[in-house]
Parts: C-alpha cells; structure tokens; sequence
C-alpha cells in the first residue's frame, strides 16, 4: 500500500515497514529503564467537539479524581489557569512530586501549545498556552477525570463565542471584534422577521461577499473567516445562505474539520429545502468519511431560478472560483444562469491523494527520567533524664524514568489507537526495581460498524468500577443516544500490581442514555465480582447526571444485592451567579474499601478466602467483610468568587463523620474516631505583576481526632524569560496533638525552577526541606529533612 499519512502532528511520512518499528520501539521503552514512565496525574490531552456549544472541545484526563475548583480570568487571554484540588481528607493537601506536563493536541481549532500540572499552595493550577487570544469555559466531570475546555477565538464571530459569553450580535450588525452569532428562525413568518429585523444594506452585504471570496483566493482564510461571518451576523439576506456554505468551505480548507462540520449542519438545519441542501450534504458525508474511503465526486447542482437578472448574472462570471477542501472532488460546472458555488475548481489530483493514503501512524508523548533524593536528621531530647540522641536517615533515594504516549494506527478498515503510561524505578538504598502501570490499553474501532473493543489495564470510575482493571470493555453504540458497555476483567489494586493477574474476575453491563431529558444524561448498570467459586461483590446503580446554564447536578448510589448493603452514594450540587461566582454542595456515603467478600482477608496475616473458609462458614465470612469495611459520610461546601480580572476567592468547609470496625475473627476493635473539620479560604491571582505569573495564598484549618492543623501556604510563580520558570513556596503550620499533649510547629520552604533547553526538552530542578519542632511535657523532638529532584523532560 502506499506510505503511511501524516499527521498534523507527529506524524510518520515514511515506508511501509515504519509501523513495526515504531511499536517495538514502544515496547522497548517500556522494558529499558532508560526510557519507562512515572504515574503521574495528566495522562493525556485530546481534541474533541460540542455540537450544541459549536466550539471546538480541549478534554483533559487525570488518573486520579480531582474537583475544578475555578477558572482564572473570564476575559480572552493567550493563558489559561485553572485551580483543581485533589478529594482527600489531609489538611496539607497534596504533594506533587514534580511539575508535570502532556503533549497538546495537534487540532488548529485549539491551538494550544502547551498543557502543565503545578503545585500553587495546598492546590493545583493547570495552565494551558495558547497560541491566540482566546475565550474558555471549563467544565469537570462528575467522576473528576476529564476536563473539558471550550475554546473561541477572540477575533471570531462565531455561533461558539456567542455560546460561552452569552452576547448576541449588535442590532444593526456587529463589526468583527467578537461579537456573537444569532441567526432569525427560519421558520418564522418572514413578514414578522422583516417588520422586527434592522434594514439591510444589501451593498455592504454584497461588498464583503466578494471581498471574503477574493480572499480565499488569495488563501487569507482568516479575514475569509470574519467576512463571512459578518455577512451571517446581519439579518437574513440574499447571501445569508452561500455564506454558510461558503463558510463551511473555508473552515474545511482551513482545517477545521470540526466547525466545518458544525456550519454543514446548520445549514442542512436552516435550509433543509433550498437547492444547496443536496450538494452541502454531499460535502458533509465526504467530510465525515475523507478519512475512511474516498469520497465520490459532487453531483451537479440543479438549475438555479431562471428569473435571476443578466446584470447579477454577469456579475457572477466575473467571480473568483471558490476553492474546495482537498477532501472533496468538484465537477465542472452546468451550464446554468445562476453558477454560484458549483463551479469550484477542481482539487489537483497529488493533493487529495495525500489524504487517502493508508495507512497511517500518529503519536505523541513525553519521556522523562528524574532523580528524588531525601534525607533528614533528628535531634530527641528526653526531660526526666537529659537523655540526648540524634538519628539521620534517608528517606528516599531513587531514580524513576517514564513514559506516556497515545497515537493511532489506521487503515481502511479499522482505527487502532493505544495509550501507555508507565514507569521503572530504581530504588538505590534496598536495591529494589519495579515496573508500574497506570495506563496499557489497545482500542480497536473497525470502520462500519457501531462495535469498539479496548483491551489492557484502563481506568474506569462508572457503570459499576470504580478504579483500574485489566481485562476488556466492549461498546455497541445503539442509536446516537444510546449506548452500551460490557466490561470484564480483573480489578487493580495498585499501580505496581502485576499486569493480568486475574485473581479476581469482574464483568459488568452497564447503559449509558444521552439527553433522556433536556441536558440529563443517565446511566444504569449491574455488575457482579468473583473469587473461584464464591462471589465477591454484587452490584446494581445508577448515574445521573443534569448540566444547565446555571445549575449542574449530579447523582450516584452503587448498592451491592449479595451484601444487601448501600455501597456507595453521592449527591452534588452546583449553582452559578451572574457575576460568576459558585456554591457547591455535595454529600456523599461511601463504603472503605468497596464492599466486597474479600475484605474478610484483613488481619488474618495474609490467609486468603481459601484458607478462611476451613475456619469459617459462609455467613461468617460474609459478616467479617462487613466488620472490615468503614463505612464513612461527608458534606462539603464549596464558593468562588472572582474579585476582579486578576483575583479569585475560594472558601470551602467539610465535615466527615467514620464508623468504627468491632473486634471479630481475632481482630481487634477500631473505636470510631468521630468527626473531622476541615475549612479553607485563600486567594489566587493570576497575571498580577506580569502577564504569566501566578500568586496563590491560603490558610487551612483541620480539626480530628488526632490533631488540630492550621496551616498558611503562599507560592509565587513567575517567569524571568521565556527559558526560565522560577516557584518559590513558603507553608508555616501549627499541630496540638491530641494523644500526647504536645504541639508541633513546623515550616516547608521549596523553590521550583524549570528551564526549557529547547523545544519541548526541559530541565525540572526543585529543592525544599521540612523544619520542625514537636515538644510534650516529658520531650523535645527537632527535624530536619531536605530534598532534591533534578529531571529532564522531552515531549515528543
């Protein structure tokens, strides 16, 4: 077959027999420590679109659950940042171990250059790059791993920039400085629309039609782009119409295949009967299937209405020809008065054959290998005796090398897609190494049918599984709102488990239903996990989830029938102000670990069921996985509020209550350890003193049965060059323990310093240490721990 097709980005031009190397190459970089990967948060960026927004869609996955907690700046910026949190229950918040970055997504729609996960106080802020001032709006999952970002272009007029600001165009036409996209109802009575529609100057109308195709011709599809629009933001016109098209034209020659699409579609919406319909039909099912067979070429467009004048007849002549994606093939022109857009020159034969060429090989990703150090020292003093002693140590001394990548593989026939993200680390002091996964999968999509099949070690948190497992999940999209997976596999407890262990055997059916009511999407599911011959868990539920303009719901319950027990619950709530601001209320009940038989192992030092089931009947080992498994409930109240352009306000407040476990099966009681408070406010700025730089500050307060925290966090970040990347951090905390009597103050000093070497290789260097002192009334203890990172990065 011919060579394999390049991409928009990473790509391969190259002979056939690439495609083997290029696996083997992955592969290699999986088994060499040279060249593995950590797990890390980011996993992977990709383009996507919203048909009911008309914006283009930047989604973003973690491997853990995280909450958007806001987005920086409503106004258009070529930088975005948006905070995120980690749902944990540590009033320090999490720790990165180090700045994390993914490759962006190729799309020009985007135009994102770069995506980055840092650490800014007790929070996180994802900063994506832009290559244009742009307008966004991001929204999270209700299971917290994609983040999906709506992106306009701020020079655009189009119908996505009037979704995410909510503006309408001016009355008399707006000029081209972003205004939004509104469009009359076709089927109102056109007397009405006249009679309540602004005049028309049908002389500008006409001027800016051929100064947009004058432009194509000239291949400035950017000025093309706000012509046209203009001409569409202007009541209904004799133009309104071949603007669309056109539009859509351009927008395909431009590739953006995407709102290309979006303008097919409303065209096909708004004149479903007009003479155009046939022929922009045609275009978008050759748009939609460029990538799997060639098209076939465009049937000649019927007789326009004779009754058109000769003036306006030769004034078409004299037009330029408007050009047509390299997708399309366009036949010459009938002989008819009224040409308009069917005499479209035709595609040179090379050009179109550069996108029919199978198959082809796409990739990107990132390879890094960094080394932790950490080291401390402490100084115990004894009151009663004078006793003295000092004790130095090494926490951590390792090396871990990684990689994450995601491409695709396609020919005629089918689409194979992969995504791998893994690490190898080398742990110096026990000499130990080991391979860790949080991501190895295959998805097989064959061309022509409504089937998709993924293999390997994938993250799921719906339709009944609630982490990692390897095995496979089968889709039938049944209708284009629904759709329906069947999952099997075995669960994954850890990252460093063994790949297919399949000790565990789980599989699932699971419904997912799209818009059973106006913005509510609903899924339902049955579940069910064994051990050999005995059943570990199953489960029956329900996802629900409602995403209005102003509100957003969301509601969950997993109940496990063979325990006969409620396993997991949760309801949240979001409202938006009109001055941006948000409370969120969310409560939840969950069972830890899952229900499940197995949780009978627990402090039966490391007897399996096998082995219990010579001591215990049936019902009693169902009863010891009951008295292993806490069950616990919160409630969180979350509010932001943005100050002004620069500043943001975040409060949030949780109370979470957990049960105890009693003694049983020679396990000793765990008493309850009651309620725990938590409570924050802070302050986050971005582009305070530059336009880059961030600035966050909080103060945390944590109330257990262990301890009260209050803890200040305050980072800057701020970028000296366009090289240099410099974020100091500064955490002062206060601990009164409660067991002991003592009280703890600590201090956390760091400094992270990235230098980009050059494009996408950069250098991750971060030093930091823990200052503290811990005083009763019998002892004093004083620590010292420093650390270091240094790494390297290259995105590929």
């Amino acid at each position: 077959m011919g060579g394999i097709g390049m991409g928009d980005r990473n790509g391969l031009d190259c002979k056939p027999g690439y495609g083997p190397i290029a696996a083997l190459s992955l592969l290699a970089a999986l088994t060499c420590p040279e060249i593995a990967r950590a797990q890390s948060l980011l996993v992977e960026a990709s383009a996507d679109f919203d048909p009911d927004l008309g914006c283009p869609i930047l989604a973003v996955e973690f491997a853990e659950p995280l909450d958007l907690l806001v987005q920086s700046g409503v106004e258009a910026s070529s930088q975005i940042d948006l905070v995120l949190r980690e749902e944990t229950e540590d009033g320090e918040g999490l720790e990165l171990d180090a700045p994390e970055s993914i490759p962006a997504p190729s799309s020009s729609d985007l135009g994102v250059t770069s995506i980055s996960l840092e650490q800014s106080g007790a929070d996180l802020v994802l900063g994506i790059s832009f290559a244009r001032e742009v307008v966004t709006n991001a929204t999270m999952s209700s299971g917290g791993l994609r983040l999906s970002v709506a992106v306009a272009d701020a020079g655009d007029e189009g119908e996505c920039l009037a979704s995410l600001t909510g503006e309408g165009p001016e009355p008399e036409g707006p000029e081209p400085d972003g205004t939004a996209l509104s469009e009359p109802d076709v089927d109102a009575d056109p007397a009405e629309t006249v009679e309540d529609a602004p005049a028309v100057d049908e002389d500008d109308i006409e001027t800016d039609f051929a100064d947009a195709r004058a432009a194509i011709t000239a291949e400035d599809y950017d000025l093309a782009i706000r012509l046209l629009t203009r001409i569409l933001n202007a009541p209904e016109n004799s133009r309104s119409a071949e603007a669309r098209e056109l539009l859509g034209v351009v927008r395909e020659r431009n590739e953006q295949f995407a709102q290309a699409e979006a303008e097919y579609l409303l065209y096909l919406e708004r004149y479903p009967d007009s003479e155009g319909a046939v022929r922009v039909r045609q275009r978008l099912d050759a748009l939609t299937t460029a990538r799997g067979a060639p098209p076939e070429p465009l049937r000649e467009v019927a007789e326009a209405d004779s009754a058109r004048s000769e003036a306006a007849e030769e004034e078409d002549e004299e037009e330029e020809d408007v050009p047509v994606s390299p997708d399309l093939e366009q036949p010459e022109p009938p002989e008819v008065t009224d040409r308009r857009l069917a005499d479209a020159p035709e595609v040179e034969e090379d050009e179109r054959e550069e996108e029919e060429t199978f198959p082809k090989l796409e990739y990107s990703g990132s390879v890094d290998s960094t080394y932790f150090f950490r080291q401390g020292t402490t100084r115990f003093t004894e009151f009663d005796t004078s006793r003295r002693s000092v004790d130095d140590f090494v926490l951590q001394n390792s090396l871990v090398t990684s990689l994450s990548t995601s491409g695709s593989y396609e020919t005629e026939d089918y689409l194979l897609s992969w995504r791998v993200a893994g690490a190898f680390e080398i742990d110096f002091d026990d000499d130990e190494r080991n391979f860790r996964f949080s991501r190895l999968y295959l998805d097989y999509d064959p061309k022509g049918t409504e089937l998709s099949l993924r293999f390997g070690r994938h993250l799921v948190r719906s339709g009944g599984v609630f982490d990692r497992f390897d095995g496979a999940t089968l889709s039938w999209q049944h209708q284009e709102d629904i759709s329906s997976h069947f999952q099997i596999g075995s669960p994954v407890d850890s990252v460093r488990d063994s790949l297919f262990a399949f000790d565990r055997l789980f599989y699932g059916l699971s419904v997912d239903f799209a818009e059973i009511y106006p913005d509510t999407d609903l899924t339902i599911y049955a579940a069910e996990q064994r051990i050999g011959s005995l059943v570990d868990r199953r489960t029956v539920g329900f996802e629900l989830e409602y995403e209005g303009e102003w509100f957003s719901a969301d509601a969950a319950v997993d109940y496990d029938i063979y325990f006969d027990r409620l396993n997991y619950a949760r309801v949240s709530g979001t409202h938006i102000f009109e001055d941006r601001s948000t409370i969120t209320l969310s409560l939840d009940f969950v069972q830890s670990p899952t229900l499940a038989l197995s949780n009978a192992e627990q402090g039966q030092f490391g007897m399996t069921l096998d082995d219990l089931r010579d001591s215990f009947t049936l019902s009693e080992l169902r009863q010891l996985a009951l008295d292993r498994t806490t069950a616990s409930r919160s409630a969180t109240l979350t509010y932001f509020r943005p100050l002004n352009e620069t500043w943001l306000l975040n409060m949030d407040a949780t109370i979470f209550d957990t049960e105890g476990n009693p003694a049983s099966g020679g396990v000793a009681e765990i008493p309850a350890p009651g309620k725990d408070y938590y409570a924050s406010i802070g302050v986050f700025g971005s582009g305070v003193f530059s336009e880059t730089d961030v600035v966050s500050a909080s103060a945390r307060y944590a109330d257990t049965s262990s301890s009260t925290l209050v803890l200040a966090d305050a980072s800057y970040r701020f970028e000296p060059t366009e090289q240099w990347r410099l974020r100091p951090r500064l955490r002062l905390g206060r601990r009164e323990l409660k067991n002991t009597g003592g009280t703890e103050i600590f201090a956390i000093p760091s400094l992270n310093v990235d230098y980009e070497i050059r494009d996408n290789t950069m250098l991750e260097v971060e030093i930091g240490g823990r200052l503290s002192r811990t005083e009763t009334s019998t002892t004093r203890d004083n620590s010292t721990e420093s650390y270091a990172f240094v790494g390297i990065r290259q995105d590929f």
